[in-house]
C-alpha cells in the first residue's frame, strides 16, 4: 500500500476508519492470483473538498457494474469464489455521503479499479 501524505483533519473516526477499510478490504480481496495487490491512495486539496483514489491492481469490475456495486447485497462474484456478504461499499458510500461528498469508479477488467471519492471541508468536526 502507497500512499500520497495524508491531510490531518478532525472528523468522525468509525466513519472514515470504515471508508478506508471497505475500499483497502475490496482492493485486497479481488486482487488476481499470484499477483501481489498494489494499491495506491492519492489526495487533492480542493476549494471545498477533499479529492482521494485509492488504486488497484485487481481483477477490475465490468462497467455495467458500476451502479450495483454500491447497493447494498449486490454480489457480482460467486460465494465460493470470494467471500463476504455484499454490504462493504454500500457501507462505504453511506460513510462518504455522511462526510458530505461523493463516490465513483474507473475500472478495467483485468487491469485494476480505482475509486475516487470527496469529504466535504465544511463536513469536518
Amino acid at each position: 500500500i502507497r500512499s500520497d501524505k495524508l491531510p490531518v483533519f478532525k472528523t468522525y473516526k468509525a466513519v472514515i476508519t470504515q471508508l478506508f477499510h471497505g475500499l483497502l478490504d475490496n482492493a485486497i480481496k479481488y486482487s488476481k492470483v499470484d499477483v501481489p495487490p498494489v494499491i495506491d491512495i492519492k489526495v487533492e486539496e480542493k476549494e471545498d473538498e477533499w479529492l482521494f483514489s485509492v488504486k488497484d491492481n485487481g481483477i477490475g469490475i465490468d462497467p455495467k457494474f458500476f451502479d450495483k456495486i454500491f447497493d447494498i447485497f449486490q454480489r457480482l462474484h460467486d460465494r465460493d469464489k470470494y467471500k463476504g456478504t455484499g454490504i462493504g461499499l454500500s457501507i462505504t458510500k453511506r460513510s462518504v455521503e455522511f462526510l458530505g461528498g461523493e463516490i465513483w469508479l474507473t475500472s478495467e477488467l483485468g487491469v485494476g479499479t480505482t475509486f475516487f471519492f470527496t469529504v466535504a471541508k465544511n463536513q469536518l468536526i
